[in-house]
């Protein structure tokens, strides 16, 4: 009887968590996100975070706290976190098309570097005499020539170059960096995305500039869209990605996930279908508002040049219809005094049952004299 009561002890004290599913009624209009990603290979000056709706529109209004940290190769923080703002990113190369030719169009850019070229190319003091140099690459054999250490800057044929070297020099850097923080967005549906910062990019026709000490920013469009794609490898830890306040038992299934890419030509996009959830522990007056998340992913190879967008990782969001409700129980008083009473009647009962039946074998025996001889 001892042991059934501990039983029923336990099982009356035990928390039990229950689920329904409801049709979500919720009427709140943001959805927090708090991410934090780690990158293995891209320095923190190429990265940028960027939201937008369900119509392609950026979410300007997003309140939101983004920090970068940069890693050593090792994967070490290094310094201190740097705040970041939302925006400013570059994710298909037609927007990187018109940043070029807002600068200054491809004609005009060849028109003035014919016209400052000339005729018979300058060698810069490397060549035979009479010799022109009208490309980069006669410049570099003539300096091979003599010898000489060959610089592109301040060569006029050599303007991709000393725009590349330029870009390179600025931001080409060992390690990585983690991108950290926390995002309100629009409920319902909506994607946010890392991807190349736009400084990289707006500061390429300065990086020309200095190149050639004029006003011209005659550089390559593939150039930098080559430098784009070989910077910017997206292989990356998810060490955390949530949708709202932890609660027991919830499971987050891209933490600690580490994805990697062979090259650098590639686009993450996560697909992710959001669940909210109401959670009740069982002494609290307040729920706890938070939501789960399934998740399916696909990995795109590019090619520079291809036009099917830039390297980068996308979440793409949708908020279910359907909420889920957990709740903590405990089985009522009234029950545990129930199966108390039971296991007292019933211990009882099997006491006297045992009773009657001894009682029996014992008449037999005295009956057919075994106990009496």
């Amino acid at each position: 009887m001892a042991i059934l009561f501990v039983s029923e002890m336990s099982y009356f004290l035990k928390t039990e968590t229950v689920d329904h599913l409801y049709v979500n009624g919720t009427r709140t209009n943001k959805l927090k996100v708090d991410f934090d990603i780690s990158f293995h290979e891209i320095p923190c000056n190429l990265l940028s975070l960027d939201a937008l709706d369900d119509t392609g529109m950026p979410q300007k209004d997003a309140i939101h706290e983004i920090f970068k940290h940069k890693l050593s190769p090792m994967g070490e923080k290094q310094g201190s976190p740097e705040k970041s703002e939302l925006g400013n990113t570059m994710r298909s190369e037609g927007e990187m098309e018109e940043m070029v030719k807002a600068e200054q169009k491809a004609v005009q850019q060849q028109a003035v570097l014919k016209a400052q070229i000339g005729s018979c190319g300058n060698c810069y003091g490397a060549g035979l005499p009479g010799q022109c140099c009208q490309t980069c690459s006669d410049v570099k054999q003539a300096y091979q020539r003599v010898g000489w250490r060959f610089k592109p800057h301040g060569i006029l044929q050599c303007t991709s170059e000393a725009f590349l070297s330029n870009m390179k020099e600025q931001f080409a850097e060992d390690g990585g960096c983690q991108l950290y923080g926390s995002l309100e967005l629009t409920r319902g549906s909506g994607q946010f995305h890392i991807a190349p910062h736009k400084k990289l990019h707006q500061q390429s026709s300065d990086s020309a500039r200095q190149a050639l000490g004029q006003a011209g920013a005659l550089f390559n469009l593939m150039d930098l869209i080559s430098f784009t794609f070989d910077q910017f490898n997206v292989s990356h830890t998810i060490n955390t990605l949530s949708f709202g306040e932890n609660f027991p038992g919830i499971k987050s299934p891209l933490d600690g996930e580490v994805r990697r890419v062979v090259d650098t030509h590639g686009m993450y996009q996560y697909y992710v279908k959001v669940v909210p959830t109401r959670y009740k522990a069982l002494y609290s007056t307040t729920e706890i508002q938070s939501n789960q998340y399934s998740v399916t992913e696909h990995m795109s190879h590019l090619s520079p040049g291809s036009g099917r967008g830039l390297p980068g990782v996308y979440f793409h969001y949708e908020v279910s219809p359907i909420q889920a409700l957990f709740e903590e129980k405990r089985g009522g008083i009234m029950g545990f005094v129930t199966s108390c009473c039971a296991i007292v009647g019933g211990a009882f009962s099997v006491m006297g049952l045992v009773d009657i039946f001894l009682g029996a074998v014992l008449k037999m025996c005295f009956k057919e004299g075994v106990l009496t001889d």
